[in-house]
């Protein structure tokens, strides 16, 4: 383990840890609540990813690959095609009632299976909340282990996507339904049905976040 930051007991530890993948570099980290963030992409600034953190958090930030090896074994499987339970303990706990609400929800998604969100909506008990449900979704701190690439919209676009946007987002689809053909190589409309396929075959239509 190493520290970027001089030892004071007065901060909280978060543990980190970076790996490179087919999809880029992974940021992990853990508080002592639960797993915390996952960040991930191509052109990720671990050092500055960290420094953000630190910055918003005022935490010292510890690499240690021993306590959050099973989360980086299970992020390896998932993106082989592995179907992964992230049954983690999760530290949501700096974001709203409703935000969290969402994502508990959110995470509930099985893997491989598509829903709306219209459907996140109706499930919270709020159905006209499709933009909020968007907007929190927009801000997930936990892409992939809360599955939010799972929530698209019923006309088959895909909507935004905290994880790196649509390419990513429609990549993990991918991955999870053992396909390919949905980046739109003949045409966006071919694209969409194959999506809005995906999702009506589950019950998960619904309106768009608008």
């Amino acid at each position: 383990m190493h520290s970027d930051d001089q030892a004071d007991p007065r901060l909280e530890m978060l543990r980190y840890v970076s790996f490179d993948t087919e999809l880029g570099r992974f940021l992990l980290t853990r508080s002592e609540q639960g797993l915390s963030s996952v960040a991930f992409g191509k052109d990720l600034d671990v050092d500055r990813e960290l420094a953000t953190i630190r910055r918003a958090t005022r935490v010292l930030a510890v690499e240690d690959r021993l306590h959050l090896r099973r989360v980086v074994d299970d992020v390896r499987s998932y993106l082989s095609g592995v179907p992964v339970d992230f049954d983690y303990e999760l530290d949501i706990s700096t974001l709203t009632e409703f935000s969290r609400t969402v994502l508990e929800t959110v995470r509930s998604i099985p893997f491989g299976a598509l829903r709306s969100y219209k459907w996140v909506a109706e499930e919270i008990g709020s159905p006209r909340a499709t933009r909020p449900v968007g907007q929190t979704l927009a801000r997930n701190p936990l892409p992939i282990v809360i599955p939010c690439h799972r929530v698209v919209n019923s006309d088959g676009s895909l909507g935004g996507y905290s994880g790196g946007g649509t390419d990513m987002k429609r990549r993990l689809i991918e991955i999870e339904n053992g396909q390919t053909g949905l980046a739109f190589q003949h045409s966006e409309h071919e694209g969409r049905r194959r999506i809005r396929f995906l999702l009506e075959s589950e019950g998960g239509e619904g309106d768009d976040a608008g």
